[in-house]
């Protein structure tokens, strides 16, 4: 895939993707660089691949915004910033609101 540029919170990132190979991982952030980098290769054999590349997209999405609000590395009670517990909520439900808020028109 392409990379793709997006503007989050007045700051333009860079998603791209790239092969990680046997790394446990799918996907991160590179702060310095305005980076997302995300699994391009099915090393796993994930099913749904493409379903499961959007929702670390999403993850690191998430991430990005924390950082742009000056919240990734300065959250209260957590040694190393925003849990990823969090992240994932947000990451998962992501769908689900959207569908709600969709259907009671109140996007805005």
């Amino acid at each position: 895939m392409d990379a793709k540029f997006v503007t989050i919170l007045g700051e333009v990132w860079k998603v791209e993707f790239k092969d990680i190979g046997n790394v446990d991982e799918d996907g991160h952030t590179e702060w310095a660089t305005k980076t997302i980098v995300i699994r391009a290769d099915n090393i796993n054999d994930v099913p749904e691949f493409k379903r499961a590349q959007k929702s670390w997209i999403r993850h690191e999405i998430i991430h990005v915004f924390h950082f742009e609000s000056g919240l990734a590395f300065n959250y209260e009670h957590k040694p190393i910033g925003i849990d990823e517990t969090e992240v994932d909520w947000f990451a998962i439900q992501y769908p689900k609101l959207k569908k709600v808020f969709t259907e009671l028109d109140c996007e805005d």
